[in-house]
C-alpha cells in the first residue's frame, strides 16, 4: 500500500514539473508564436466539433435540417473567421488577443450548436 501512495505521489510530481516546464516555455515564445499556437489549437477544436456534429446529424437525420440552415454555416463562418486570421498573419505579427478578438464569437457561436444538439458536452 505504501508503494502504491508513493507511487501516486511521484507520479503527481513529475506531472507538476512538466507543467511547470510548459508554462516556462510557453513564457519565452513571442506573441506572434503563442498566437499561432492558439489558432492550431481553437482549429483543432473547431474540426473536432464539426465531426462530431456531423457524425451525430448521420446518426440523427431529424438533425439535417437544422445542420443546413444553422449548423453548418456556423462551422463555415468560424473557419472563415480563422483563414482571415491566418491571411493577416502572413503579413504581419499577430497575438492571441488580436486571435480571440477576431475569431471568438464565431467560434462560440458553433460552438454552442454543437452543444445545442449535444454533439459535445459543454
Amino acid at each position: 500500500m505504501r508503494k502504491v501512495k508513493f507511487l501516486a505521489v511521484l507520479a503527481m510530481v513529475v506531472l507538476l514539473v512538466g507543467c511547470a516546464g510548459i508554462e516556462e516555455k510557453w513564457g519565452e515564445l513571442t506573441p506572434d508564436q503563442k498566437a499561432r499556437i492558439v489558432i492550431d489549437d481553437l482549429q483543432g477544436q473547431l474540426d473536432n466539433a464539426f465531426n462530431q456534429c456531423l457524425a451525430l446529424v448521420v446518426a440523427k437525420p431529424e438533425l439535417r435540417d437544422k445542420w443546413k440552415t444553422q449548423i453548418n454555416p456556423a462551422f463555415d463562418l468560424a473557419n472563415k473567421a480563422l483563414g482571415s486570421v491566418i491571411a493577416i498573419g502572413k503579413t504581419k505579427p499577430l497575438t492571441p488577443e488580436f486571435v480571440y478578438a477576431q475569431v471568438q464569437t464565431q467560434i462560440t457561436n458553433a460552438l454552442n450548436f454543437a452543444i445545442q444538439i449535444g454533439a459535445i458536452k459543454p
